[in-house]
């Protein structure tokens, strides 16, 4: 009985380790299986986090890409050397500033004015617009140019009294590119002794030839000449005088005189100059470019034109070249035409104007003394006028450009022909 008792009793104790270690094992088995799933877990949000680090870039790359450039456009009438050099300073300049784009239109000059006055009228037209001052006068009386900042730091280099010039009623519109004024041009290959007086001339263009433009812009010097009075204090024209009769008669007697070419149309007088058809040319500085071309550096001159004996000396208008800012020109426009008229003004492009097309420097720190084209225009200065920058000098052009092919053609006499453009510019001026 204790042997069998003994025995169950250790039959008993097997039993029980045996049940309790089949229900210890599935536990261990089990364990990793609840880890697994963690490691996966995290396996598998690692990569989630190395996408997202890779995609930031890509977040940031609008946040790099530049700015589009701001356009400019610029409507001219230069030609040829003038508007050579005036485009190698825009393709510079846009080298230099790759945050704005110049555009360039040539317009015929005759046809330049009523074209920029249509467009901008309309809130149209170019961004910037460069012309004489009278020009310049008429679009700001209409409204069509932006006030130019007085304080922009660039204008103190510049010709004090050019920059006044650029001033309509107080305010300034327009900033002073060159400045011009007519003078003598002269074939050095067919003129040995430059003219002592008017005389003198006509007696070397009997045997070598003198050409005249014959319109009013080229022609009003001989008034002062004579003692006439264009305007008066209240800008009412005046030259319907005896002294604007016996000048413009001794212009009829110098177109009359032998070799003496006078014809409306200017590039036909400039070709006969430049092709050694005339040794004499009265010209602005616009065409020197030109004439340098065809006929070389060493065979042009250029000097004061003489003066009249017993009169005095013949006194073109003095003006300036300016470049204005359209009024409707955006914010961002207008500041990108600043920086270009600041790099047209800068000595650098001023003397390669001087050098190429004989500009004469806006910017009164170019030494002009190594271009004798130029000094030549500067003797002229001088014994010039102050150009008139009014409103009333527009209703001038048409009948005084009348009144000049009228005395010419010998179709009216000065005096009839004077006295009629004095009544239609007194009456279209409301004087």
């Amino acid at each position: 009985m204790k042997r069998r008792s003994l025995w169950l009793m250790t039959l008993i104790v097997v039993a029980v380790s045996l049940a309790l270690f089949g229900c210890q094992a599935p536990a261990a088995t089990e364990e990793p299986m609840e880890e697994e799933p963690m490691e996966e877990e995290v396996m598998e949000e690692e990569p989630m986090e190395e996408e997202a680090a890779a995609e930031e870039p890509a977040a940031e790359e609008p946040a790099e890409e530049m700015a589009e450039p701001v356009t400019i456009s610029v409507w001219h009438g230069y030609t040829e050397t003038e508007e050579t050099t005036f485009s190698q300073a825009a393709n510079d300049f846009m080298a230099a500033h790759p945050e704005i784009v110049v555009e360039l239109l040539a317009v015929p000059f005759d046809e330049l004015q009523n074209k920029y006055q249509t467009e901008a009228a309309t809130g149209g037209g170019p961004t910037l617009i460069p012309g004489p001052q009278d020009r310049m006068a008429g679009y700001a009386e209409a409204g069509l140019l932006a006030t130019i900042d007085e304080n922009a730091a660039f204008l103190g280099d510049l010709v004090s009294a050019a920059v006044e010039g650029g001033k309509v009623g107080g305010v300034l519109v327009g900033v002073p590119l060159n400045n011009k004024v007519v003078a003598l041009f002269y074939n050095k290959s067919m003129v040995d002794t430059p003219p002592a007086d008017f005389d003198e001339l006509l007696a070397q263009a009997a045997d070598s030839g003198l050409a005249i433009t014959a319109d009013w812009f080229h022609n009003y010097m001989w008034g002062p000449a004579f003692g006439a009075q264009f305007f008066d204090a209240d800008l009412k024209v005046v030259i319907d005088s005896a002294e604007g009769a016996e000048a413009y008669a001794y212009l009829n007697t110098v177109c009359d005189s032998p070799g003496v070419t006078c014809d409306g149309n200017d590039g036909d007088m400039d070709t006969l100059f430049r092709q050694g058809e005339v040794a004499f040319r009265i010209q602005g500085p616009w065409a020197s470019g030109d004439f340098v071309t065809d006929l070389g550096a060493d065979n042009v001159g250029v000097m004061a034109i003489p003066m009249i004996p017993g009169k005095d000396y013949p006194r073109p208008w003095n003006q300036s070249e300016m470049m204005s800012i359209n009024v409707n020109a955006t914010e961002e426009e207008a500041a990108a035409a600043m920086a270009f008229i600041e790099y047209l003004t800068g000595t650098e492009v001023q003397k390669a104007f001087l050098d190429a097309a004989n500009w004469i420097p806006s910017n009164a720190s170019v030494d002009t003394s190594s271009n004798p084209v130029v000094g030549g225009f500067l003797e002229q200065v001088p014994y010039s006028d102050p150009f008139p920058v009014v409103t009333e000098l527009g209703a001038t052009w048409e009948p005084m450009g009348n009144a000049m092919t009228e005395i010419l053609e010998e179709v009216k006499t000065p005096e009839e022909a004077l006295a009629e453009a004095a009544s239609l510019i007194n009456t279209a001026n409301g004087k």
